[in-house]
């Protein structure tokens, strides 16, 4: 790749950051305009009004962006990414202009998310402009996109290293050090235009915080535990959630209306938890608020925020990854506090390695999560109990959730990462490699029965289906020769239905199941339809059939 001209790498950060303030002035205004003004109502309809602001701007919102903009909704990140490594088409002005005008009025409105992953989008966007006008090589179009999240982010914090190393983990992946150089400068470009328009006051200022007693460490691991099993389950509940209410709700306005109104109720108990919430994350930081405050603000804000990115209102995941996991760590340090009287627990430390733990977690940006702590702090001396939070944290959550927001609306839209596609499988759903004539047996028939209906056959496993054929279990072939043998050939065969380990969809991925399957300790699976019904049967000869099949292929291919 050419090195990038070092002018345009100083002029498209320093845009960057120009843009990533003034986008940050405009989300804070409509706050104040919108949000705000319904949260300083003293009439009987203030809750009324605290429920309509969210849900009345998420219904417009979501009309505008389905008629004029569809790339805009779902994750910024997915998009950003998908633009780097596929198609800087995805990115087009259309989208970067609505994400640009509409995202400040749904987090004004209360969105409980956050302005990062749209202001980088955003500066991803200018970042291209300015090499465009600049007449540079394609080549160099598609490396700003790096440059643009590591300004973005850089501008945002003022935390240049942070910037950079967020663009390689979450952008580039593996880069030339032309890409990286490029990303380098103009992140100091960026953190300087931030300082000089905001004289260097970070975003979410905090206090260096410490610890003394050894003891600690179990709390600190605590952390990691539970921000770990929170960022899993909150990845795995979104995903899950956004496709039960699409499927409940199929205008895509009125279900984020739903998902506003949620919000809303949820804020008018809890009203810390609207929109993005840096006060409220400071405060954590500094050791403020009691334990049940953190712990409310911590559930509040989860449940708010899955609710709004199940339901399609728009925003990013980084702001409120930090107000989440400073919640949950302010939580454990005050009952590390209680537990511990004499030992001098500072809260604020906990909220700092809670915050790094939830962020790895959620984000899948572990590097990102520790320098974010070091940067924004200037304080070295929680450089181990944070990795320790981090790497617990991310081990954790891959258990629950194999792969972040970003990733699985990737995989949904097709797009394969670069490492997996030389795979056979990729791309591969299971209806693709699965087994599709198979003998299924009645859950009403005896033993007796099952045997005739399975002869002539040798599978390990037969799929047990009711008279609607929808899957109840399965049949081991084993369970019939022993029948023979004890002389039960009478009784029904539910009696000898085993549950299901693993059922797949027939629209599941193909390495997302195997892994599943290892991690389950099983070899096949039944495989359903959207409705439950049997659609065929997955095992180890079905993938090493159609593995041969993509190699054989390939092999003609090269002769």
């Amino acid at each position: 790749m050419r090195r990038f001209p070092l002018l345009l790498l100083i002029v498209a950060g320093a845009a960057c950051g120009i843009v990533a303030v003034g986008f940050h002035k405009l989300v804070d205004a409509m706050r104040s305009l919108l949000i705000v003004v319904a949260l300083n109502q003293h009439t009987p309809l203030r809750h009324v009004f605290v429920i309509a602001v969210p849900a009345v701007a998420s219904f417009l919102i979501a009309l505008v962006i389905r008629r004029v903009a569809p790339f805009a909704s779902g994750a910024n990140l997915a998009r950003v990414r998908r633009a780097y490594e596929d198609d800087v088409a995805i990115l087009d002005d259309r989208s970067i202009l609505a994400t640009l005008a509409l995202t400040p009025v749904s987090l004004g409105a209360g969105a409980p998310l956050g302005p990062e992953g749209p202001t980088v989008v955003i500066a991803s966007g200018a970042a291209m402009w300015i090499a465009r006008i600049a007449r540079a090589p394609k080549s160099i179009v598609r490396s700003m996109i790096p440059v643009g999240t590591a300004a973005g982010i850089a501008a945002i914090f003022n935390t240049p290293i942070t910037g950079v190393v967020f663009a390689m983990e979450e952008v580039m992946g593996t880069a030339s050090r032309d890409v990286l150089g490029g990303t380098i400068i103009a992140a100091v470009a960026a953190a300087v235009v931030e300082r000089l328009m905001l004289g260097g006051k970070p975003i979410l200022p905090v206090s260096p915080a410490s610890w003394s007693d050894l003891r600690e460490l179990i709390g600190f691991a605590a952390a990691g535990v539970v921000a770990g099993l929170a960022g899993g389950i909150t990845i795995a509940a979104i995903w899950r959630l956004r496709r039960v209410t699409a499927g409940v709700i199929p205008h895509i306005a009125v279900r984020a209306a739903v998902g506003g109104a949620i919000v809303g109720g949820i804020g008018v108990f809890v009203p810390r938890v609207l929109s993005v919430g840096y006060e409220t994350t400071s405060l954590f930081l500094h050791g403020g608020a009691t334990l049940r405050e953190s712990a409310m603000a911590f559930g509040a804000k989860i449940a708010a925020f899955v609710a709004a990115l199940s339901c399609g209102v728009i925003g990013g995941t980084f702001a409120p990854s930090l107000f989440i996991g400073s919640a949950l760590g302010a939580s454990i340090g005050h009952a590390a506090a209680l537990v511990l009287p004499h030992a001098h627990v500072d809260p604020g430390a906990y909220a700092l390695i809670g915050m790094g733990a939830f962020f790895a977690a959620f984000l899948r940006c572990p590097v990102s999560a520790v320098l974010i702590v070091f940067e924004t702090t200037g304080d070295y001396g929680l450089v181990l109990p944070v990795m320790l939070a981090v790497a617990i944290a991310t081990s954790l959550s891959r258990c629950i959730a194999p792969h972040s927001l970003t990733e699985l609306q990737m995989h949904e839209e097709g797009f394969r990462e670069p490492v997996e596609a030389n795979d056979p499988l990729a791309g591969l759903t299971a209806a693709d490699v699965m087994a599709t004539t198979i003998v299924t047996v009645r859950a009403d028939l005896s033993m007796l029965d099952a045997a005739r209906r399975i002869s002539g056959t040798r599978h390990r496993a037969y799929p047990v289906v009711n008279e609607d054929g929808k899957l109840i279990g399965v049949l081991p072939s084993s369970a019939i020769e022993l029948a023979a043998q004890s002389g039960t050939m009478d009784e029904p065969i539910a009696a000898h239905v085993q549950p299901n380990v693993i059922v797949a969809n027939a629209a599941d991925d193909m390495l997302d199941l195997i892994r599943r399957l290892a991690h389950a300790n099983v070899d096949r699976c039944p495989v359903t339809d959207d409705e439950g019904r049997v659609a065929g049967f997955l095992s180890p000869a079905d993938i090493l059939r159609t593995r041969l099949r993509t190699y054989s292929h390939g092999a003609q291919d090269d002769e």
